[in-house]
C-alpha cells in the first residue's frame, strides 16, 4: 500500500494520564495515592497524527509551541511516537495546553469517574493555543511546503487553519475537519464549506439539519455508546453500531481512534475522493473504527490500544 502523508493544524496538549489508588481501602477516610500511568503528547490531532503514524504514514504536526523546556519536552513526544516535525515551530508566545485526566471513585457511588484539569504555564489555570497567521504566516508556511499532503486535517476553526485547507484543497488535498465544539458558528460553517470530510459528535452538533445543505461531502457524527451514523453527499444518514464492551475502562481517545482508522481504512482503497466513495465503502471503513474504538476503551489513555494491536 502507498504510504500517505497528514498534515494536522490543532490541539497538541500535553496530557497526564493518573489513576487513584487507595491503599487503606476506599470509604470515608479519603487516603489516596494518584499513580501517573503516562505523559505525552495528546490532543486530538496530535492522536490522530500519531496514531497514523503507527500504522506507516508520514504525519506532519503544524504547531507553534512555546520555546520553552515544555514545548520542546512535547515536541520530542511527537517524534517518539513517529511523527515528522519539520513544520513545528518553536516561538517565545507559542502554545502550550496540559491536560490531567484522573481515574478516580466517585465518592457517593464508588463507580468509577474522570475528572480533568487543564493548565498552562507556570502552573497557570489556562492554557494557549497558536495558529498562523492568515494573513502573513500561512502564505509562508504553503510556500515552504516541502510536498502537497494526501490529507489535510484541521480541529480549530480558525482563520489559519481554513486558509492552509482551503489551498490545499486547490491542490488535491482531501480535506478533513473535526469540528471541537460549535461556541462561534459561523466559523464552524466556513470551515464545514471548505472540507470534504466533517467529523462531530453528537454532544458538540446535535442538530445535524445542516448537512442537508451540502450534497458533495462525507458527515460523520458519533454518539457514544450508540454508535455512529454518517451522510455521503446527498443520501441519507446511515447508522452504524458500536462493538459492546463489557468492562470500559477509559472513553477518552475513541473518537479520535475513529478518526484514523477511518482514514487508514480509507488509505487500502486508494485514498478515494468523496465524490467517488460509495455508501457500502464508508460503513466498512466506520464498522472498522468503531472496532478499534471499542478496543481503546479497555485501556487507559488515548493511544496505549497501539501497544497491544
Amino acid at each position: 500500500m502507498r504510504k500517505y502523508s497528514i498534515i494536522g493544524s490543532g490541539q497538541y496538549n500535553w496530557d497526564m494520564i493518573t489513576l487513584r489508588e487507595y491503599p487503606d481501602g476506599f470509604g470515608k477516610k479519603k487516603n489516596h495515592v494518584d499513580k501517573t500511568l503516562t505523559e505525552e503528547v495528546g490532543g486530538t490531532c496530535a492522536n490522530v497524527l500519531c496514531m497514523l503514524a503507527h500504522f506507516g504514514w508520514t504525519a506532519l504536526p503544524q504547531v507553534k509551541l512555546t520555546e520553552r523546556q515544555e514545548g520542546r519536552r512535547l515536541a520530542d513526544s511527537l517524534q517518539s511516537l513517529g511523527c515528522d516535525t519539520r513544520y513545528v515551530s518553536f516561538v517565545p508566545k507559542g502554545t502550550f495546553c496540559g491536560i490531567e485526566c484522573n481515574h478516580k471513585k466517585d465518592l457517593l457511588s464508588g463507580e468509577h469517574k474522570l475528572t480533568i484539569r487543564a493548565f498552562g504555564l507556570d502552573g497557570s489555570r489556562y492554557f494557549t493555543v497558536k495558529h498562523l497567521r492568515a494573513r502573513d504566516e500561512v502564505p509562508v508556511f504553503l510556500e515552504n511546503l516541502s510536498e502537497v499532503p494526501d490529507v489535510y486535517f484541521f480541529d480549530h476553526y480558525e482563520a489559519g487553519p481554513r486558509a492552509i485547507a482551503r489551498e490545499l484543497k486547490n491542490r488535491g488535498t482531501l480535506i478533513y475537519f473535526e469540528c471541537e465544539n460549535n461556541r462561534e458558528w459561523n466559523k464552524v460553517v466556513k470551515s464545514v464549506e471548505v472540507a470534504d470530510i466533517v467529523k462531530f459528535s453528537d454532544e458538540n452538533v446535535p442538530d445535524i439539519s445542516f448537512a442537508d445543505e451540502y450534497k458533495d461531502k462525507l458527515f460523520i457524527q458519533t454518539q457514544g455508546s450508540k454508535g455512529l451514523q454518517f451522510k455521503l453527499r446527498n443520501g441519507d444518514w446511515i447508522h452504524v453500531n458500536p462493538l459492546q464492551v463489557t468492562n470500559v475502562v477509559d472513553w477518552e481517545g475513541c473518537g479520535d481512534t475513529i478518526t484514523a482508522v477511518f482514514l487508514y481504512e480509507l488509505g487500502k482503497l486508494g485514498l478515494p475522493k468523496v465524490a467517488d466513495l460509495t455508501e457500502s465503502q464508508v460503513r466498512s471503513a466506520l464498522t472498522a473504527s468503531t472496532e478499534k474504538a471499542a478496543h481503546c476503551t479497555q485501556y487507559y489513555g488515548s493511544k496505549t490500544w497501539l501497544q497491544y494491536e
